[in-house]
């Protein structure tokens, strides 16, 4: 048999030959009975011993005899030596390949005095290169063995008091692998079947799961933290004029701070009116357009927001009753059945008269049509823009809302979690939407007649909703063009298609260009970026949910179905899928559904049906 020294990995290792080819061998390494093929240039130098397990056990004694520091102070200088050389220098003259093979060994292991050049050779370090290499090598150690520490600790499901300078949040997401906090947590979550972040969870160094949750989107999506730097403002000199006798109210509900759209209603007699929608103008601050490009939109979840503008911007702006405030407003004047006989846009300076919010009107606005109870100051009025959106809504051909969908408001009250439905489809939902896509509409034409460029949201059938620079229709709306102009304090795309309509409206000539970098950044990250805020807020939905069935102690709850096998619970915002459980129901069937082993890190839950209810 023959054997080799070869370096493998930049590991010396002994292989015995099984085929020797033109330029390579076919060879097994002795330690690892491993097959493999390596370079000829990878054989260091042959061994002639026929006997390579009393080889072996001769070498590794004698590994442990051998005197690095003696071999050092003997050379003279640092120049390059090759292991015969240096095993000369230390055996003499009469070494044999045990000795030379121990020697290669223990100078390879050698990190600090030596430098191994993978040939068999090697160069003794200077004074400075073996205190950097001493340095190194003590790091390491101090790594290996806090790595041990926290390793025992986790395994433990004890605290493994991570150094003050760990970052959870990178040490989860973005981490460097190489540190001992890292290692020892993938290892330890390996081997216990748990996530890091569970894992980091159950032994308390996460205490906060929807604060984790809310640092690891910042993280992501805002590394350099959210961009509110402001250059001095710089309001363009456009020509506002005072409108300030008209009473313009806003709908919104309470929690809104940011207040983009309000209303008025003239009557011009005989059955006719002229029906006004507001809408905030931070348009006419240029100061603030690298923010929107940068920020692209608030983002919701419960118990908080991040507003895509800076607050002072917000209260600038911002549709706060008893405000004399600059608006876009698009008037709508009609005939006495409500058809649109004529429209224009005006940029002025308006008064707001009143806020109201949905939570004091929905009880009351049932069916403002036929109603004669309906006691409120602004029951006219609010009648009157109901049948002005049920117009609207006859035209387009298509409902606004969809009554059957289910919205969920959270609050947080004496440490506890309360979620409240409510069912869309109450007339002040469709009266709110309906003008706001009337008017997001006409502004999209008026700039499409005008050339003059928007983002538009375009719906093809059978294709996902996008936002593009292309002038298309919205099969979902049925409109031939739609741009999002009505809520430019929340959405960067709003602002923009606001500047544009502002400087048609006024005739200044102050719009984006086709080629302008914040228009383009926005037309083409919003989609991407607002998808990723959407998922940030149904995660965190979803974990209050989660909490909330925890603290109600709810194990089983009915469900709803939606589509197919797909059912809604009811309490909570959680869909989940029921295929290959029980067979698809009409919509609207409901079954009972037992919740089991809920996981707040990983937000999943298992489940089962208990029992079909006949109910649809």
């Amino acid at each position: 048999m023959s054997y080799l020294i070869i370096n493998d990995g930049n590991t010396y290792k002994i292989a015995q030959v099984i085929e020797t080819f033109k330029n390579h061998q076919q060879v097994e390494l002795v330690s690892e009975k491993i097959k493999k093929k390596i370079k000829l240039e990878q054989t260091i130098y042959q061994l002639s011993t026929e006997d390579i397990n009393q080889f072996s056990q001769t070498l590794n004694q004698l590994i442990l005899d051998i005197d690095i520091n003696l071999l050092s102070d003997t050379l003279a200088d640092s120049s390059r030596t090759s292991i015969k050389q240096l095993a000369e220098l230390y055996f003499g003259n009469n070494y044999n390949e045990i000795e030379l093979t121990a020697l290669l060994l223990a100078l390879a292991s050698e990190t600090i005095q030596f430098i191994d050049y993978k040939d068999g050779s090697f160069t003794k370090c200077t004074l400075e290169e073996q205190s950097r290499r001493q340095k190194i090598a003590d790091e390491q150690l101090k790594q290996q063995q806090l790595f041990e520490q926290y390793y025992d600790k986790l395994m433990q499901l004890k605290n493994p008091n991570f150094s003050q300078d760990t970052n959870i949040i990178k040490l989860i997401n973005k981490a460097n692998k190489h540190s001992a906090e890292y290692r020892a947590l993938t290892q330890a979550s390996k081997n216990l079947q748990l996530s890091p972040v569970e894992l980091l969870y159950n032994v308390g160094v996460i205490t906060d799961l929807p604060q984790f949750f809310l640092d690891t989107f910042l993280m992501d999506n805002f590394p350099n933290g959210i961009n509110y730097n402001l250059i001095p403002a710089t309001d363009v000199d456009y020509p506002i004029a005072d409108n300030l006798a008209l009473d313009v109210f806003s709908i919104d509900d309470k929690t809104t701070t940011e207040i983009d759209d309000a209303f008025s209603v003239t009557n011009n007699g005989n059955g006719a009116y002229t029906i006004g929608v507001h809408i905030a103008s931070p348009a006419i601050d240029n100061s603030v357009e690298d923010i929107i490009a940068d920020n692209i939109s608030t983002i919701y979840y419960p118990g908080g927001k991040i507003t895509m503008l800076p607050s002072h911007i917000i209260d600038k702006y911002s549709l706060i009753e008893d405000n004399v405030l600059p608006v876009v407003s698009i008037y709508f004047v009609t005939d006495n059945d409500f058809n649109i006989v004529e429209y224009y846009s005006k940029l002025e300076r308006l008064k707001i008269t009143k806020n109201l919010r949905i939570e004091d009107l929905e009880h009351l606005f049932q069916q403002p049509e036929t109603t004669d109870n309906f006691n409120h100051p602004y029951a006219a009025k609010l009648k009157i823009l109901y049948k002005f959106a049920n117009q609207l809504e006859k035209v387009r051909g298509k409902p606004s809302v969809n009554s059957i969908a289910c919205d969920y408001n959270f609050s947080f009250a004496a440490n506890k979690i309360i979620i409240l439905p409510r069912i869309r489809g109450n007339p002040i939902d469709k009266l709110v939407s309906e003008l706001m896509i009337q008017a997001n509409c006409t502004w999209g034409r008026m700039l499409t007649n005008a050339f003059i460029p928007a983002i538009y949201r375009v719906k093809k059938q059978g294709y996902p909703v996008k936002m593009t620079l292309n002038a298309d229709a919205h099969s979902g709306l049925n409109v031939s063009y739609y741009t999002w102009a009505t809520s430019p304090l929340r959405r960067s795309a709003d602002y923009i298609n606001q500047r544009q309509i502002i400087s048609l409206i006024t005739n200044s000539k102050n719009y984006y260009s086709g080629t302008n970098h914040v228009l383009l950044q926005v037309a083409d990250s919003f989609d991407k970026t607002y998808a990723k805020y959407i998922d940030f807020q149904n995660k965190l939905e979803r974990y209050w949910s989660l909490k909330y069935l925890i603290q109600e102690n709810i194990n089983q709850v009915t469900a709803t179905f939606i589509h197919k096998s797909k059912v809604q619970l009811a309490h909570v915002p959680i869909q989940i899928n029921t295929e290959g459980l029980i067979n698809p129901k009409p919509k609207g069937s409901t079954v009972t559904v037992k919740i089991s082993d809920i996981n707040l890190t990983s937000l999943t839950f298992n489940f089962k049906i208990i029992e079909e209810n006949i109910s649809n």
